[in-house]
């Protein structure tokens, strides 16, 4: 195992702390000057690792997909057949993102007008797109899937996507949030029926 520098230490903690203040206070009220007394760190310190707020926010969000992502690939990989993976990935991705609903909510209150929003979705749907996409090959690969062409697979991880992306964002926005149980049956109803 690598040890970690102490420069990506010390980024570490910074990102961990931006992280708890984005969450509690928002990016707009919270200041570089909030950072630098809850690290217990010199402003210069930050300014050191990062250009600017808007770039330590744009850490945290990378470190946030980061996150995600291996948290599902990882429960992904505990299932066998393709109707199972797709049905985890949708359990799984919609109770981590909900856990980070206040970062949601920062980007889409405090951030929609800016080209960051746009490249932070971008990235994550295409990222996703890929994902889904490979497992769908796998299932074409594993014979478990017949309805679908190998050349259909990118356009119909898309749609499979832009539906969920929808039911997140729906799930995030709405007060009362979405039953995770009920995704849950819908998911485990649906999934086996849409892919073979």
């Amino acid at each position: 195992m690598q040890a970690i520098s102490k420069e990506e230490k010390a980024k570490e903690e910074i990102l961990l702390q931006a992280q708890k203040l984005f969450q509690q206070f928002g990016l707009k009220k919270t200041t570089m000057d909030d950072l630098a007394s809850a690290c217990s760190k010199a402003k210069s310190t930050l300014y050191h690792y990062f250009k600017s707020k808007h770039e330590v926010f744009d850490a945290v969000i990378d470190l946030e997909m980061t996150s995600l992502q291996a948290i599902i690939q990882s429960k992904v990989a505990e299932v066998d057949t393709i109707s199972e993976k797709l049905t985890i990935y949708i359990i799984t991705f919609h109770a981590e993102v909900t856990k980070m609903a206040n970062l949601y909510r920062i980007i889409q209150n405090e951030l929609a007008h800016e080209a960051f929003t746009h490249k932070q979705f971008r990235r994550m749907f295409s990222f996703e797109q890929a994902y889904i996409s490979k497992l769908l090959q796998e299932g074409i690969d594993k014979n478990e899937i017949k309805e679908i062409d190998s050349d259909e697979i990118d356009w119909f991880a898309e749609m499979l996507i832009a539906a969920f992306f929808g039911v997140v964002q729906h799930s995030i926005e709405s007060d009362n949030g979405l039953d995770h149980e009920k995704l849950t049956k819908t998911a485990n109803r649906l999934i086996p029926r849409f892919i073979t």
